[in-house]
């Protein structure tokens, strides 16, 4: 897994991923380390918004328990506001 984000100590850009467990669906638990002065780094990341490849946006992937495409969308109750 790639971590995209800058040292919370020193500020470099050498941050390396040494654990990751998949919380739920939408939810990584990252454990990182920088490479340059070496402090530990705690990450959550979570999966706030998803457009398809044609960039209609997909509401309801956050409120669906499968990925979009394994759920059939024709469900009535799917999308229901409980």
């Amino acid at each position: 897994m790639n971590v995209a984000l800058n040292c919370g100590n020193c500020g470099s850009a050498n941050l390396r991923v040494r654990t990751s467990e998949k919380i739920g669906l939408l939810t990584v638990d990252i454990i990182g380390y920088c490479n340059n002065c070496g402090s530990k780094h705690e990450i959550v990341a979570s999966i706030k918004k998803v457009s398809t490849p044609i960039y209609q946006e997909r509401p309801e992937v956050l409120r669906i328990n499968k990925p979009l495409m394994k759920v059939d969308l024709n469900t009535e109750d799917l999308f229901e506001e409980k």
